[in-house]
């Protein structure tokens, strides 16, 4: 060997890989040919995995007997969470999630990505039992026990489980890479492996090893009742679990972690024949409330209508009428609000039988808060108003912060108004109390009162809070629906590509309740209309199907005004869509003129005014509506222009002289707004300009392939592997639009298959 390594001109290379497995003679080789390897010209890498050297491994011994200098280590560190989060971002999964199973071993990320959900495969499975049976025995007593403990275990408890082999089973176990020891904690390198060596073990003796640790962890005065619950249901000891879920979901709940929460209320609801009438329908309640509170409102309205009608029929009036009060706000997060306005009637009905109380305070604002929420204006003032009265009289903050927001949220149509003081001080008092949901509802609140002023600087500065204390919290439901609005802004100021990729990430999310993707999936819709793209009708009949449910006007105008901008760029005032969205504009103006909803008639009135329609009075409108509604395209276009609202401004001089029509080609241009444009060229050639500009270069030529913008990102998720399904989800369009885009794709490249599309695509450049 020695020979082949020093023989040719240029120098030699010698790979031996997995050295942990070596057997004597190669272990000979190696110190044979390192005592020698400063005589020749050649490298030998050797690669060896820490966990299966430890300090006693002859492999250790050997590599120690190289010369110095002649030896350099390398380490390599597990893959980092940027390095997880490429890898599972080309198979659709959570980055995070991954990376917590495999703490970024390499070979659990492959593994865990073969295959869907996170349960062992079969050749990590197989790894971690052969390295496992090669413990000693009591090393392999303590590797089941650590097994049972889903994050960590105490080396106390486990010592308690293990009795007398402790020391050497855990010493042996740390050597070997199984198992790592800090402080008095200790728990598997990886997730992965923990769940091969717990599924090892024959149920009955895990089931018996868990009792063990219940009354293990009861005798101990520290442990925490989320521990004991855990183990408790494993062991079937269902009085254990009972209690101590009990305390374990309270626990939670008033440490502001509904999810934690939710879950050990659901623990308990799993046995529910071993409740009792009044646990029994507790626990409803606070799986509900928890539910909710974690973005859940359907599993909140399955168990809260439970609740309720148990309470019926035990004739308790305060519990009923307050589970129908959050009935209401359950139904409503559903998009079910003629059943949400049903309950608030009846809670509202059932509870003036009884004496004034912080039940019927609620019931109040509920009812506030759906008018204000259906452009009641002064319904939702009254209720409120009785709202916070009767909750000041008690005491209860958390009353007075929901009915200021409502209250807030119906006058900030009052253009008369310059501030919103109601929804500033709903907004500290929740974040003064921890109202987790209150703040988010606020910041909610507060961003879409600016943007409906058109007051864009103060909506972003309320959406970045919002934003930012949801993401604190894991309140990812919330989070997604401020960013919608950011998106809504990002629109309006002209940013079309920045609110698309806002909208597509949020839309490509599954919310229990999809009232959190409404104003995403608006831009969403809104942007592809703009652009021309053929995919805009997934995120509008998503969009419109909530607005149907909710039927509230603020919701039910955008809707009329996708209909009617679609309509205006087809550019025939005899097509079906006319009609259509003449008919829906008409409809939501008149009952936003009758409920003096100010923004949502303005926003009507301009499209009826683009459509050809006459808007009636004008004089209540705000500038640039009432300009642009009149007909004054000059100074609309001035106070579009002021306002940053790009696409507007071009809408106004579109409706101009010769010159402003060329201003106005020019914007759309500019915004990548193509049949805008379109429209506005040939309304210049038949008024007969001359030398009309033809525009930006269109997409499909833009690259080599001849692929549109959409086939060139559908392209970029072929290439990560990603079904048809999987990539309507990511973009927001049908299935079928995802399937006639990959085959265009395939045959523009005259591909195949969708791998061979990919790999010519990466020949070609068109991929990285």
């Amino acid at each position: 060997m020695l020979r082949l390594l020093s023989q040719g001109a240029a120098p030699a290379l010698l790979i031996i890989e997995d050295v942990h497995w070596a057997d004597t003679a190669t272990l000979d080789l190696i110190r044979f040919l390192g005592r020698r390897i400063a005589r020749v010209r050649a490298l030998i890498l050797i690669t060896y995995r820490d966990e299966e050297v430890d300090a006693r491994s002859p492999v250790r011994t050997v590599l120690g007997e190289a010369p110095v200098g002649s030896v350099e280590r390398m380490t390599l560190e597990p893959l980092s969470l940027a390095a997880v989060m490429s890898l599972a971002a080309k198979a659709g999964r959570r980055a995070e999630e991954l990376y917590a199973l495999t703490a970024g071993n390499p070979f659990l990320v492959t593994e865990a990505l073969a295959v869907e959900g996170d349960v062992p495969t079969e050749a990590v499975r197989d790894s971690t039992l052969a390295r496992a049976s090669r413990l000693c025995e009591s090393a392999r007593v303590v590797l089941e026990a650590v097994s049972l403990f889903p994050r960590h275990a105490e080396t106390a408890v486990v010592a308690d489980l293990v009795k007398g082999v402790i020391d050497t089973g855990l010493d042996d176990c740390v050597e070997k890479g199984m198992l790592s020891l800090q402080g008095g904690l200790v728990q598997f390198r990886h997730e992965l492996a923990r769940r091969a060596i717990e599924g090892s073990i024959a149920p009955t003796r895990r089931r018996a090893l868990h009792q063990k640790i219940v009354d293990v962890l009861k005798r101990r005065t520290d442990a925490r009742a989320s521990e004991i619950a855990h183990h408790a249901e494993r062991a079937q000891d269902i009085a254990a679990l009972l209690k101590f879920a009990r305390l374990a979901g309270e626990d939670a709940a008033k440490a502001g972690a509904p999810r934690e929460a939710a879950s050990h209320f659901a623990a308990m609801l799993r046995h529910r024949d071993h409740l009792q009438p009044a646990m029994m329908v507790e626990t409803l309640e606070r799986h509900a409330d928890q539910a909710y509170l974690m973005g859940s409102a359907d599993l909140a309205m399955i168990s809260m209508a439970e609740a309720a009608e148990l309470r019926r029929r035990a004739h308790d009036t305060l519990k009923l009428g307050q589970d129908l009060t959050r009935l209401t706000r359950f139904a409503w997060m559903c998009a079910r609000r003629t059943e949400a306005e049903r309950f608030v009637d009846e809670a509202i009905a059932v509870l003036q039988q009884a004496p004034p109380g912080p039940e019927l305070a609620w019931a109040y604002s509920h009812q506030s808060q759906l008018d204000m929420l259906a452009s009641r204006r002064d319904s939702a003032i009254g209720w409120g108003e009785r709202a916070l009265k009767l909750a000041r009289q008690l005491g209860e903050n958390e009353i007075i912060i929901h009915a200021l927001g409502n209250i807030g949220s119906a006058k900030s149509d009052d253009r008369g108004a310059t501030s919103l003081p109601e929804l500033a001080q709903s907004f500290d008092l929740a974040v003064a109390g921890k109202y987790h949901d209150h703040v988010e509802r606020a910041s909610c609140n507060l961003s879409c009162s600016h943007y409906w002023r058109r007051d864009y600087e103060s909506a972003l500065a309320y959406i970045e809070r919002g934003v930012a204390y949801a993401d604190t919290l894991d309140l990812s439901h919330w989070e997604g629906y401020l960013r919608g609005w950011r998106a809504m802004v990002w629109l309006d100021q002209g940013d079309l590509s920045r609110a698309e990729e806002e909208a597509q990430e949020i839309c490509s999310r599954s919310y229990a309740a999809e009232t959190y993707r409404f104003p995403a999936l608006i831009a969403l819709a809104r942007v592809r209309i703009r652009r021309g793209d053929q995919d805009a009708e997934t995120p509008f009949e998503a969009a419109r199907r909530l607005a149907t449910a909710m039927a509230e006007p603020q919701r039910t105008v955008y809707v009329a005004m996708l209909v009617a901008e679609e309509a205006w760029l087809q550019n025939d005032a005899a097509a079906p869509t006319v009609r259509e969205a003449k008919s829906l504009l008409s409809e939501v103006h008149a009952v936003a003129e009758q409920r003096d909803a100010r923004w949502v008639a303005e926003d009507a009135a301009l499209w009826l005014y683009m459509l050809g329609e006459p808007v009636g009075e004008t004089a209540k409108f705000a500038s640039p509506f009432r300009e642009h509604c009149e007909g004054r395209w000059e100074a609309a276009a001035d106070s579009w222009r002021t306002r940053g609202r790009p696409y507007e401004e071009a809408l106004a001089l579109s409706g101009g002289d010769e010159d402003a029509q060329r201003q106005a080609l020019e914007i759309f241009d500019r915004l990548g707004a193509a049949p805008a444009a379109a429209r506005v060229r040939k309304q210049l050639r038949a008024g007969g300009s001359r030398a009309v500009p033809r525009g930006p270069i269109a997409g499909t030529r833009a690259n080599a392939a001849g692929l549109t913008r959409r086939q060139v990102e559908v392209l970029g998720l072929v290439g990560e592997g990603l079904s048809n399904t999987e990539i309507a989800r990511r973009l927001c369009i049908s299935a079928k639009t995802a399937e006639h885009h990959v085959s265009a794709i395939m045959a523009r490249l005259d591909a195949p298959t969708r791998q061979k599309a990919a790999a010519a695509a990466r020949a070609r450049g068109l991929l990285k």
